[in-house]
């Protein structure tokens, strides 16, 4: 973070499906005048296919090569708030790409709110069943673990939670600046 900037040049949203990245992103940069991208859309806006039909016709690996892509793109760009699609960060060369100069913020949430939040109607390629969905949750919740802050998303609306994230920024910030 330059001295002259009140933010890091990114801000990576990260957690699991359903913690709200893509509602909450826009919220925190709207106060701090950035950009805002969803790399599932934009994944989906290059390949011309939802996120569910890239699995389905292409498989997992070609969209996870889609998502490396992009957050190596991503790493040259500043004042943009990213949502990183649910499984991003735990992709060790996606995960490493993101970290490049961002700051990532992983929205925290209890299984059961997931749970609740995840709609049962087959949108997310990976949420086939509740036991399916707490399995990957276990598996990548280290990742998730490995972002620079953690904001809890649970418990609050999103425009709550947008302010939770802002001020854990204004925190890091300054408790990078006492260093």
């Amino acid at each position: 973070m330059d001295d002259g900037e009140p933010f890091p040049p990114r801000v990576v949203l990260v957690g699991f499906m359903g913690c709200g990245k893509s509602t909450i992103g826009p919220r925190v940069a709207r106060p701090l005048d950035y950009g805002f991208l969803d790399m599932d859309e934009a994944i989906e806006e290059r390949m011309g296919l939802s996120v569910a039909a890239i699995f389905r016709e292409r498989g997992e690996a070609a969209f996870r090569e889609e998502e490396r892509r992009l957050a190596a793109e991503i790493a040259g760009r500043d004042r943009l708030i990213v949502a990183a699609g649910g499984g991003a960060f735990a992709q060790p060369a996606t995960r490493a790409a993101l970290q490049e100069g961002s700051l990532a913020v992983w929205l925290r949430c209890e299984l059961a709110t997931l749970l609740a939040r995840i709609p049962d109607d087959g949108t997310r390629p990976l949420a086939r069943s509740r036991e399916t969905i707490g399995l990957l949750f276990a598996e990548r919740e280290p990742s998730y673990r490995l972002a620079d802050v953690t904001v809890d998303a649970s418990d609050a609306p999103p425009d709550e939670v947008a302010q939770r994230v802002v001020a854990a920024l204004r925190g890091y910030r300054r408790r990078t600046m006492e260093r």
